[in-house]
């Protein structure tokens, strides 16, 4: 093997971005297969194969491996055709095997001593440490079993972060950042299909508002390619990230999700600022135009979207802005704040600690034709959901490893030297500056299987900000105070 290919940091063998590509797409035939063929065993195996030797052939492989298959393969699949004994589903476990890998990779560097240790690493096994307390205060209060285990295991997922940071090269961050825009690409192409498979186009105004889990990747897909537009120094990513932009902002537009377009916009105000503080940033002026024109850009999609096909984008839009629920299955925010209250009275009477993983809310359903009653785990709200099952110290462990995480993005963007590295930062600045924003309308980022992608972002920022000295300054720069 030329020695070339192999990563100096760990002695594997480096996966180059043409090889990533092709196990990309190939995969994204594999997942299209299903649809047009009636047996999907021979799909099944062949996916689990290919899994199983991105796994088996390099512990980073399988990490990119889990996170892209976690997003592109739809829920419905993972169900009917991907689930494991005892109830596992198919991406946990590949998660189980990339931890194996990683601890014994562990045991057999011959110290057994923490691998790697990172400003992220206190504030994260403090919160995973919360999570597991919180499952013996719920068995304590006797919640429920099964909804406990629903509740608790999406937010174990962000132990991957170890996992990360234990055998990672920080070089290979930008290969994630072209994972998380392939997969962003791949689910707004589903939602694309998934409309015209539901909406007759030949009758005027006829829409049907698309929303599945997978659907976070969405805005981030529009804010990671956005930011790498900006600061990628390659012509050739740069046209790629333009052209991702295409479907993925069309998909959000068809979404009408009011908090994925406030996500939006919060992250692309925050990309302008980073513009702003980069003392390394050439032509700032027609990167912040840029920046200024992107949410025109994605609103002219939509539009020449519904010009063309008759989608009545628009009159959905205006709806749900006025606060009217457009479909009878469209949680409105009546409902949203009937269910705020119930919590918060839960919250109140246990506010430290919670009441425990399996905690559930119970209250009166009325924007339906029917009223009914609903018990739910989770709220439309990330904090109240992180409160009502962990109290204000689990909530708090948890936006302590985002804020960090976001202070050593800062900081790398305004001392940084390297192009990648400054990129990665300010993705991860743009994008949680928007997804902690949108945490205020959803609770994704705790109840769902893209908590991998959290994961992975943490631990290379907590890499990178480890290859900085501690008393790095930010020196001026002849470009720092020109408008390009």
């Amino acid at each position: 093997m030329d020695p070339s290919s192999m990563d100096p940091s760990s002695g594997e063998p480096r996966l180059s971005g043409k090889l990533l590509a092709a196990i990309c797409l190939f995969q994204v035939a594999l997942i299209a297969i299903p649809f047009v063929v009636s047996d999907t065993a021979p799909v099944v195996a062949v996916v689990v194969l290919l899994s199983a030797s991105a796994l088996f052939g390099s512990a980073p492989a399988a990490v990119f491996a889990l996170c892209f298959l976690s997003a592109v393969v739809p829920t419905e699949f993972y169900e009917e055709h991907l689930t494991l004994p005892l109830g596992f589903k198919f991406y946990e476990g590949m998660f189980v095997l990339v931890a194996g890998m990683a601890f014994l990779r562990w045991l057999l560097d011959g110290q057994l001593k923490w691998p790697v240790k990172t400003s992220l690493d206190r504030p994260m096994l403090v919160f995973l440490g919360l999570v597991v307390g919180s499952m013996a205060l719920g068995m304590f209060y006797g919640q429920s079993t099964s909804q406990m285990l629903r509740d608790v295991r999406y937010p174990l997922y962000y132990a991957l972060f170890f996992m990360v940071t234990f055998t990672m090269d920080v070089r290979r961050s930008r290969q994630f950042i072209s994972i998380v825009v392939v997969a962003s690409t791949v689910v707004g192409l589903q939602y694309l299909l998934e409309f015209f498979q539901v909406v007759n186009v030949s009758i005027a105004g006829s829409f049907f508002r698309v929303a599945r889990s997978e659907g976070l990747m969405l805005p981030t897909g529009v804010l990671v390619a956005a930011t790498a537009f900006l600061f990628d120094p390659s012509p050739v990513r740069r046209v790629g990230m333009a052209a991702a932009i295409v479907p993925i902002g069309l998909a959000v537009v068809l979404t009408v999700g009011r908090g994925m377009w406030v996500a939006v916009l919060t992250g692309l105000i925050c990309l302008a600022g980073v513009v702003i503080i980069d003392p390394k940033m050439r032509q700032r002026g027609r990167r912040l135009a840029v920046v200024a024109l992107l949410p025109l850009v994605l609103v002219g999609i939509g539009y020449g979207f519904q010009q063309v096909t008759g989608a009545g984008i628009g009159d959905t839009a205006a709806k749900r802005l006025a606060r009217v629920a457009a479909y009878e299955d469209d949680h409105s925010i009546v409902g949203r704040l009937v269910s705020f209250r119930v919590a918060l009275a839960k919250i109140v009477r246990r506010p430290l600690l919670g009441g425990g993983h399996g905690e559930t809310i119970t209250y009166l359903v009325t924007e339906t034709v029917d009223p009914f009653v609903l018990t739910a785990g989770e709220l439309d709200n990330l904090y109240l959901t992180l409160m009502l099952r962990m109290g204000l110290v689990g909530m708090a462990a948890f936006v302590w490893i985002f804020l960090r995480g976001m202070k050593r993005a800062l900081r790398l963007v305004r001392v940084s030297e390297d192009d990648s590295t400054r990129q990665f930062a300010a993705t991860f600045l743009v994008l949680y500056s928007a997804m902690l924003v949108y945490g205020m309308a959803d609770a994704t980022m705790i109840d769902t299987r893209l908590a991998f992608f959290h994961a992975v972002f943490l631990g290379f920022v907590g890499l990178l900000s480890n290859a900085l000295p501690d008393e790095a300054v930010v020196e001026p720069t002849a470009d720092a105070s020109g408008v390009g």
